[in-house]
């Protein structure tokens, strides 16, 4: 595998795949390049090509560098992983051995009953599977005569003449290409007015060893939001102070926990069976709600009807439930909310600390933090005509995504160009069938899609599995004179 020296400016490929994680890889397995191609891998930690910012390799030394999960049990992610990670459970063992909080003993009923396919793996064994997957597509394209490039640099503009494709990079590099896949992360956290500063982060993420300061010192950690990264600042006191001394809290909209994604043996799948022929979101919601409490009262815990459904919304696109696609854009976001799960570990977890004490889950939307000499005043509205404040330690903004997030550079600038779109209803981005751009020659696919062609993504594509699925179904780009 070639890798451009750091001098060169000027570079040309084949086709450039721009990112360095799960969808990249998957763009990668599914290219037909032939003898004599050179395919360029562009991305920051394109020479970790495979893991991508979410499934990198932690820090060294640091006691929170495994404590971060997968959302869901290893075969849901993967059954390949799952074997992966069952060949290897005696090097896991060692590695997590003596590692607070105590992973193995969490694992330990799975294990016992010959499940280790369900464990919730730390995200970097996910990483080191999928860094493997991609070093062996690799050789695969490689024997075939195809040269493989990668280059630790960020994509910025990109530009689409009749001759092919010119992209520039923050290095300041030019590549040209005649196809291109853009496969970038999802957008930046929703920002709030003093999420970053003497006492608040504006992401976990490359900021904990400032975090650690403050958790470690004692204080109250306020976490904004409580979705899966709320659940990662909770691992990360859980590696630094014993629990009993855990002062922990989560402000949401509605203030609860997401349930758990427990897995059982055998594996079952909910199955939806669901009417054609609706004309508004809301009849499609209602009988969907309906198929959910069917399966609860039948027995089915979270992890059964979310993988069941996004099985189900995987093989029979929303919109052939619901044909007019503007009511189909209103089906999501509720479903999204109805179909919440994560980590069965440390949704456990809180669950016990909120009964001890050590942990609280506030309902409102944080507006606002302000910083004084010895901690930060935390903002708070119930979305309607009631204000509170809390005094805090330190506030870590896990909020997500939301209206005022940023894409990166080379997304932006697509959008700016309108090779692809926002939806207006969704708020997420719009391709073309197959991902692919206004350009033949371009493919795009995020975390952020939320229509491909004609249909709506049922379920958001914060999902390792289905990201996979959606980019294998996609269409080589082509290039601009051969379209």
């Amino acid at each position: 595998m070639g890798k451009p020296s750091s001098g060169e400016t000027g570079l040309i490929a084949t086709h450039v795949i721009v990112g360095d994680g799960i969808t990249a890889l998957a763009f990668l397995e599914s290219c037909r390049l032939c003898p004599g191609d050179t395919v360029l891998l562009l991305g920051r930690n394109a020479s970790e090509f495979g893991r991508g910012v979410a499934y990198a390799k932690g820090q060294v030394g640091t006691p929170w560098r495994f404590a971060y999960l997968l959302n869901s049990p290893a075969d849901d992610i993967d059954p390949a992983f799952a074997d992966w990670l069952a060949q290897r459970w005696t090097m896991v063992q060692d590695v997590m051995q003596g590692r607070a909080p105590n992973w193995l003993a969490a694992a330990a009923p799975l294990v016992e009953a010959g499940d280790i396919h369900g464990v919730n793996a730390p995200r970097e064994f996910y990483g080191d599977f999928m860094r493997e997957q991609a070093r062996a597509t690799i050789a695969r394209l490689e024997r075939q005569g195809t040269q493989v490039r990668t280059l630790d640099d960020a994509a910025t503009t990109l530009s689409v003449a009749s001759d092919g494709i010119t992209l520039t990079t923050a290095a300041g590099r030019t590549i040209t290409a005649a196809t291109v896949d853009v496969a970038p992360g999802g957008p930046s956290t929703l920002r709030i007015d003093g999420d970053d500063g003497p006492f608040s982060a504006p992401t976990v993420f490359g900021q904990e060893a400032r975090i650690a300061d403050h958790i470690k010192a004692g204080r109250e950690i306020f976490c904004i939001g409580g979705n899966a990264s709320m659940l990662d600042v909770l691992r990360l006191c859980q590696s630094l102070i014993p629990d009993e001394a855990l002062r922990f809290v989560a402000c949401a909209p509605d203030g609860d926990i997401p349930a758990p994604l427990i897995p059982r043996v055998p594996r079952k799948l909910t199955q939806p069976v669901l009417t054609t022929g609706h004309q508004t979101a809301q009849t499609l919601l209602d009988e969907i709600w309906h198929a959910i409490e069917s399966a609860k009262a039948a027995g089915d815990g979270m992890r059964e009807i979310r993988a069941g459904f996004r099985a189900h919304f995987l093989a029979h696109p929303l919109t052939s439930y619901l044909p007019n696609p503007e009511e189909a854009r209103r089906v999501p976001a509720t479903l999204r909310f109805w179909l919440r799960g994560g980590t069965r570990d440390t949704i456990l977890d809180m669950h016990r600390l909120v009964s001890a004490g050590k942990a609280q889950m506030v309902p409102g939307f944080v507006t606002a933090v302000e910083h004084g000499p010895t901690g930060a005043t935390v903002h708070i509205s119930d979305g309607r005509d009631t204000h509170t404040q809390r005094q805090t330690g330190f506030v870590v903004n896990c909020a997500g995504a939301g209206h005022n997030s940023r894409y990166d550079p080379l997304t932006q600038n697509l959008l700016d160009q309108g090779l692809i779109e926002v939806c207006p209803v969704s708020k997420g981005l719009k391709v073309g069938a197959f991902c692919q751009t206004k350009s033949p020659a371009i493919r795009h696919l995020s975390p952020a899609t939320t229509i491909i062609g004609e249909e709506v993504m049922a379920m958001p594509l914060y999902d390792a599995h289905m990201l996979r699925t959606y980019a294998g179904r996609a269409r080589m780009p082509t290039t601009a004179a051969a379209s």
